[in-house]
């Protein structure tokens, strides 16, 4: 049976972040500090009713517009999918009010918790929504953060450094190079920010024009890039896990390069300190990526780490011994010559980083994979007798920063 409700206003958890930071040292040493922030957004539910007016019939309106790639959409019932597209149609003209069919207050929530995460380029329309009755017709009624000529404006910047973007990608047929060029991008240009409100650090313009996002701005802005050169992505709402424990909302994305569904977190691979880039969380397992990450959904399985960043550079063991140390020497080198001053492994489980860990760290093999790496390669203005290094038995990982003269 249907209710109605006189108004809604939709309760929807969006956002947090990760910041991190490794203490320096000439010395090899662990050190592993990590911080996490959060912006939680809350709603709250009142009732709003107007006076009669004359009923018509309901027409469903076919959603279209916005992304290309719709997942939450296809999630949502038959109802829910003819409010998200009537609100689909007209949004963009930002009306005071657009006719829906009567739903619940849980409904509602769906249906505009979808459309705010397909559509990254709503970032004009505000978190909270009210359905209004009158007589036995219903209606949503939103607020909008800006005007229409302001995101007219808004959205030709976002879109010119999105053009920007896509121009400077050296081999747009490839999606597993495009995918990594434009996560560097956006970790070399984001900066991120913490925010307790709803506000244009979670949105694609605060990201991609103001340089500056929390989590729900990061995986926004790789959606709406993705959107614009046909790779199928979406952004992901769940939890995530500090080192000390600590579980936060968070959001990052899950992403289709060559038929592949992967799990790509953007913001735990940009360092809060220095400048460099890491690839712990680029194209990961589900099974790599819940070992800090919970609380999500995806209707389709990532179950492959054939696109995995260590894999395809050379840098992701099933096993280690001393044997292996010329060919990390070669890995190394490479790395280096594509201006990596930061170099992690990864590993398949804890047998394979137990032996790495003894060979590399307590038998100090390390400095003999720098010093052979400087054969292999023509970077050479590097200590290959002292480095800092961070590792983490929860996700089988190493990461070295190298002391350059």
């Amino acid at each position: 049976m249907k209710y109605k409700i006189a108004a809604a206003v939709i309760a929807v958890i969006l956002s947090a972040v990760v910041l991190k930071a490794i203490g320096d040292s000439d010395l090899i040493e662990i050190g592993d500090s990590v911080s996490r922030a959060q912006r939680t957004t809350q709603y709250s539910y009142s009732e709003q009713s107007g006076g009669a007016e004359p009923a018509a019939a309901y027409t469903p309106v076919k959603s279209e517009g916005g992304s290309p790639f719709k997942y939450y959409y296809y999630r949502l019932s038959e109802t829910e999918q003819k409010a998200y597209g009537n609100i689909l149609e007209k949004i963009y003209d930002m009306p005071e009010r657009v006719r829906i069919p009567s739903l619940t207050q849980d409904e509602l929530n769906s249906v505009f918790e979808a459309l705010l995460y397909d559509n990254p380029d709503l970032f004009f329309v505000d978190t909270k929504c009210t359905q209004i009755s009158i007589g036995s017709l219903a209606y949503i009624s939103m607020e909008y953060r800006m005007s229409k000529q302001e995101y007219k404006a808004a959205l030709k910047e976002t879109d010119a450094v999105c053009d920007r973007l896509i121009s400077s990608l050296t081999a747009p047929r490839d999606e597993w190079r495009t995918e990594l060029e434009i996560h560097n991008a956006l970790v070399d240009m984001l900066e991120y920010k913490f925010t307790s409100e709803p506000n244009d650090f979670s949105t694609v313009y605060g990201a991609l024009v103001k340089g500056e996002a929390s989590c729900e701005g990061y995986s926004k802005a790789l959606k709406y890039i993705f959107d614009k050169i046909g790779i199928e992505s979406y952004v992901v709402a769940g939890r995530a896990t500090d080192s000390d424990g600590t579980s936060e909302a968070h959001m990052w994305n899950i992403v289709r390069i060559n038929g592949v569904y992967c799990q790509l977190d953007v913001t735990w691979d940009d360092p809060v300190k220095g400048n460099y880039r890491t690839y712990g969380y680029f194209n990961l397992t589900d099974e790599q990526i819940n070992y800090d990450h919970s609380n999500w959904h995806f209707d389709f399985d990532c179950t492959s780490a054939s696109l995995s960043y260590y894999l395809i550079n050379g840098l992701y063991y099933e096993s280690y011994s001393e044997a292996d140390n010329e060919k990390l020497a070669r890995s190394f080198a490479k790395q280096l010559e594509s201006g990596a001053e930061v170099i992690e492994l990864r590993f398949s489980g804890a047998p394979a980083f137990n032996m790495a860990h003894r060979s590399l760290i307590e038998e100090q093999n390390i400095y003999d994979v720098l010093y052979k790496a400087k054969k292999y390669g023509s970077v050479k203005n590097y200590s290959h007798t002292s480095l800092t290094y961070s590792e983490s038995d929860k996700t089988y990982m190493m990461t070295f920063f190298l002391n350059f003269e």
